[in-house]
């Protein structure tokens, strides 16, 4: 069989349109559509965007001497789900200033504290 380019350059803007043309599916978890939060219960959630909006981070309660590198200093809103209080620290094995987020709340991160996250401890905020 034979193929010329004429045919190959169809057949890639017909491949290229069905792509485009194919309609998005919005996710059950996705707020802003009136559906479940991002946020499992029983879990402490970090968000990238202000309001829980953006990528999530998913926690279980424990604690966490070092988030990584890939939320390190990433984290804009917090929804602690957890039945636990939950401390935010701005450092590595909770040294900095820490920040408490009582079981059950949502908290906006600002000034300070927003995209600074480095560790997390349910075990209280005491130094």
């Amino acid at each position: 069989m034979k193929l010329t380019v004429r045919t190959a350059v169809v057949g890639a803007v017909i491949a290229s349109t069905a792509v485009l043309a194919a309609p998005g599916t919005a996710s059950a978890d996705d707020p802003k559509d009136g559906g479940v939060p991002r946020c499992s219960e029983g879990k402490i959630c970090l968000f990238d965007g202000h309001n829980n909006t953006g990528d999530v981070l998913q926690l279980d309660p424990v604690d966490i001497p070092n988030i990584g590198w890939a939320w390190n200093d990433r984290a804009s809103s917090v929804w602690n789900r957890s039945g636990d209080q939950a401390c935010i620290w701005l450092d590595a094995d909770y040294y900095g200033y820490p920040f408490s987020i009582p079981a059950g709340a949502k908290q906006e991160l600002l000034f300070l504290y927003d995209n600074a996250v480095t560790s997390i401890s349910v075990s209280g905020c005491g130094g």
